[in-house]
């Protein structure tokens, strides 16, 4: 314990960190439906304890009862004679609605292929506790090399956009990130603009964007922050 009392807070914080369990494997829909989509063209499925229904753009649905289902290393897997899905439990971004979702499908309708995401949609986690890198600063990216971050705390974040240090208080209400005024030091370095420009960001009330199971961006009235998750 004398040893962890000399370490840097940012060591202590990562030597304590746990993550989350992944998620269960569960044999099918609970008593309710699952759905899932895809695009190019258009289609939806839902499956639940009686009937699997296909739908595509353009054609009528097609029905089949639903089958036992068998639990495969990924997910489940339906077969039927016309309909076969496979659940495979990974994170799924659809670029037409801007959202995630926490199952990839892959759907055979009479040969055809459909690929697609499904479960419902995930919305951003609260942000507490979490370390990201910081790619882009109002569409322009941050070099590969320097010391660009932002992590979050229970009520407080920390940044650093290639300078000085960063931090303010917060509090987040659903994808609303409410923060205090944003306090920094005072070094002069070369090229401070993503700091000038990311600082602005920081300090006026932010919305989260989801943009995949890894990436979020920041966006308020001074622009964006785009952040990928660090491990």
């Amino acid at each position: 314990m004398k040893l962890l009392l000399g370490l840097p807070l940012t060591v202590l914080a990562a030597a304590c960190m746990t993550y989350p369990p992944p998620p269960p494997i569960t044999p099918g829909p609970p008593g309710g439906t699952y759905r899932g989509h895809g695009h190019a063209p258009n289609w939806s499925i839902a499956i639940d304890e009686r009937n699997i229904r296909f739908g595509v753009e353009g054609r009528d649905a097609i029905f089949q009862p639903t089958p036992r289902v068998i639990v495969g290393i990924a997910g489940e897997i339906y077969q039927t004679p016309r309909i076969g899905v496979n659940i495979v439990h990974q994170p799924c971004s659809d670029p037409t609605s801007n959202s995630s979702f926490p199952d990839r499908l892959q759907v055979t309708v009479d040969g055809q292929s459909f690929n697609g995401c499904g479960g419902d949609a995930l919305t951003p986690n609260q942000l507490a506790g979490t370390r990201w890198r910081v790619v882009a600063v109002n569409g322009r990216s941050t070099p590969a090399a320097g010391e660009y971050w932002l992590n979050f705390e229970a009520s407080r974040f920390g940044a650093k956009l290639g300078c000085n240090g960063l931090g303010a208080d917060y509090r987040q209400t659903g994808n609303t990130i409410y923060p205090g005024p944003v306090i920094g030091t005072r070094m002069a370095c070369p090229d401070m603009s993503f700091e000038t420009q990311g600082g602005a960001v920081l300090g006026q009330t932010m919305t989260v964007r989801d943009k995949g199971p890894d990436s979020v961006t920041l966006t308020s009235s001074a622009g964006t922050i785009a952040l990928k998750r660090s491990y």
